[in-house]
């Protein structure tokens, strides 16, 4: 019983703090159905009232107020910050524009319901592997599993993703789309930071590479997207771009063959059973199930 009386003075204890049910039960990863119905116990066994709405904000009732501090005094350690001190860490490893396009939403949803989780997001675009909970990157699709000099789940195949040549529909219109390289000599082209390492854009980095001037190279996809959103520039977009921003025109066709990667998936077999991995996981499955039709149709 002890245990149960603990647990529902943590849930008490968060909802006086955060003066909110949905917020407590962030705080507490609950289902804020589930922590209503424990703190409508609690006011049942009490036979007092301990919240009460004034001026549209939730507030202690005087029975309610006499409770915090008793339980306060008596749970110390059920303090916040001796909480989320507890908490292991959660890092993900993932190329910036994965989280941009496909996960960003679904990973808000994640932490509108795990408020005290102890999240870090690496920047995984090239160069080793980075050792983390959870882990996402792009490799071409004749390379083996890498080999990170630490243990790794068996990695999974997300989907594959083909990069094409694309140009801001406002500098196509009214005029011939670029169909050939040479046709591409009267324009800037911008250049991605994770292509230039991959031997599967080698002709692209060969048509940047010959360039003499009318180069630009990008930090971050972000900016890609934003020199050929506005600069007239042409650069190498995922092809599900025109699912994101239907002022950017892909243009297929100028290459002889596809730039295409493999998105693959793994975490550390350590933290694989833990709780917030496993509903990471989920989250990125899901997120990639959502948008299947945005990727390369040899996925399935």
């Amino acid at each position: 019983m002890a245990e149960i009386e603990r647990l529902v003075a943590r849930s008490f204890l968060a909802t006086a703090r955060c003066a909110s049910f949905k917020q407590a039960a962030r705080s507490l990863n609950m289902h804020p159905t589930v922590l209503r119905k424990q703190l409508r116990r609690l006011e049942t066994s009490l036979g007092e009232a301990l919240f009460v709405y004034q001026d549209r904000a939730l507030a202690l009732t005087s029975r309610g107020l006499a409770l915090q501090a008793e339980l306060a005094s008596r749970h110390r350690d059920l303090r916040p910050e001796v909480g989320f001190a507890e908490r292991p860490e959660l890092r993900l490893a993932l190329p910036e524009w994965v989280l941009d396009d496909v996960l960003g939403r679904h990973l808000v949803a994640f932490l509108r319901r795990h408020a005290g989780v102890r999240l870090e997001l690496l920047r995984q675009d090239q160069g080793p592997l980075l050792q983390s909970e959870v882990m996402i990157w792009l490799a071409d699709p004749d390379q083996a599993r890498p080999d990170p000099g630490f243990a790794m789940t068996r990695p999974q195949r997300l989907a594959s993703v083909e990069f094409q040549a694309c140009i801001g529909k406002r500098y196509a219109r009214e005029r011939r789309l670029p169909a050939r390289l040479c046709d591409l000599h009267d324009y800037m082209l911008v250049q991605r930071p994770d292509t230039s390492a991959s031997a599967v854009f080698a002709p692209w980095n060969a048509l940047v590479d010959a360039r003499g001037s009318a180069v630009t190279r990008a930090h971050s996809q972000q900016w890609t997207m934003e020199l050929i959103r506005h600069a007239a520039c042409i650069g190498l977009m995922p092809h599900y771009t025109s699912h994101i921003d239907a002022n950017l025109q892909l243009l297929p066709g100028l290459f002889a063959r596809p730039m295409r990667q493999s998105i693959w998936l793994a975490c550390a077999p350590l933290s694989a059973q833990r709780e917030d991995v496993m509903s990471l996981l989920a989250l990125i499955h899901n997120a990639f199930a959502e948008r299947r039709d945005w990727f390369a149709a040899d996925d399935e």
